[in-house]
C-alpha cells in the first residue's frame, strides 16, 4: 500500500483479495455450467477457478465486507461484483431467472447451495451404494474403471470429509490415522470391483502384508493389463474343421477318410 492518492493493491499478499486482474465481467471462468442437477461438480470446479484467481474468499467468508468509509471499500465492491457476475455467467440460461442477484457474492453462493445441494446424509447414502455396485466391465479398461471409482471417492470426500482435529497444534495424530484407514478402504474397494481376468493379480496383491498403497496396486494391475494386451490371442479351430480332422484320423486305411472302401 502507498500513501498517495492512488491505492495500489499488492496481489502477492494472500490476505488481499480485492486485486482485480480480470476486468471483464462476462468472462466464463469454468467450462462446467450449473443446470440445477450438477451442483457438486459445478461447485468444485467453480471453487477451483476462484482459488486460481485469488477470489475464493468472496464466497467462503474469509473476505469480510469493509465499511463504506474504508479506503478499500471501492476495490472490494468491484471485486465482489465481478465474482457475482462470474457466478451468474456460469449458470445455465434456463436457470438464471431463478437466481437472485444479491448485494454480496457470498449471499448468492449460499442461496444456490441451500436450494440445490442435496442433504448430506441422502447424498452419502447414494454415493456409498454406487461404490458398492461399482464393478469393472468385462471389456472395460483399467483406466476407465479407476476413473469412475475416483470420481465417486472425490464426491464422497466432498460431502463426508474427515473430521477436524481439536488439538491446536495437533498432537493426537487422529486425522492421519483416519486418512490411512480411508486409503486402505479405497484399495479394497478398487480390488473388489475388478473383473475376473485380474483374479490372479488381485490375489497376489491381497497376499502382500502390509497392503500396498492404491497407487502401487493400480500400477501393478496396469502392468498386468499391458502384458495381457501384448499376449497373442490363441486361435480356436472351427468346429467343422475339428470334426473333419477327427474323422480323417480315425478312418481305416483305404477308405479315403470316408469310412467306406474306395
Amino acid at each position: 500500500m502507498t500513501n498517495s492518492d492512488t491505492t495500489i493493491i499488492d496481489s502477492s499478499k494472500p490476505s488481499n483479495y480485492s486485486y482485480i486482474h480480470v476486468k471483464n465481467p462476462g468472462t466464463n471462468i469454468t467450462q462446467v455450467f450449473f443446470n440445477g442437477k450438477n451442483y457438486d461438480k459445478w461447485s468444485r470446479t467453480f471453487n477451483l477457478a476462484l482459488l486460481a484467481k485469488g477470489k475464493l474468499g468472496y464466497i467462503d467468508g474469509t473476505v469480510v465486507k469493509p465499511a463504506s468509509t474504508a479506503t478499500n471499500f471501492e476495490a472490494w465492491r468491484s471485486a465482489n461484483a465481478l465474482v457475482t457476475m462470474w457466478i451468474f455467467n456460469s449458470i445455465d440460461s434456463s436457470l438464471r431467472n431463478q437466481i437472485s442477484l444479491r448485494p454480496e457474492a457470498k449471499q448468492v453462493w449460499l442461496d444456490i447451495r441451500h436450494r440445490f445441494c442435496q442433504q448430506n446424509d441422502a447424498r452419502i447414502y447414494h454415493l456409498q451404494a454406487e461404490l458398492v455396485a461399482c464393478r469393472q466391465g468385462p471389456t472395460e479398461s483399467l483406466m476407465d474403471y479407476y476413473g469412475r471409482l475416483t470420481k465417486l471417492w472425490d464426491d464422497l470426500s466432498e460431502v463426508d470429509p474427515l473430521p477436524a482435529c481439536a488439538c491446536n497444534p495437533c498432537t493426537c495424530n487422529w486425522v492421519t490415522i483416519l486418512d490411512a484407514r480411508r486409503s486402505k478402504k479405497r484399495v479394497r474397494d478398487f480390488l473388489m470391483g475388478l473383473d475376473i481376468r485380474f483374479d490372479n493379480a488381485r490375489s497376489h496383491i491381497l497376499g502382500i502384508n502390509p497392503l500396498p498403497s492404491l497407487a502401487i496396486a493400480y500400477n501393478r494391475l496396469l502392468q498386468e493389463e499391458g502384458v495381457r494386451a501384448l499376449a497373442p490371442i490363441p486361435t480356436i479351430p472351427k468346429p467343422d474343421t475339428m470334426a473333419l480332422a477327427a474323422r480323417t484320423h480315425h478312418a481305416p486305411r483305404g477308405t479315403g477318410g470316408t469310412g467306406k472302401p474306395l
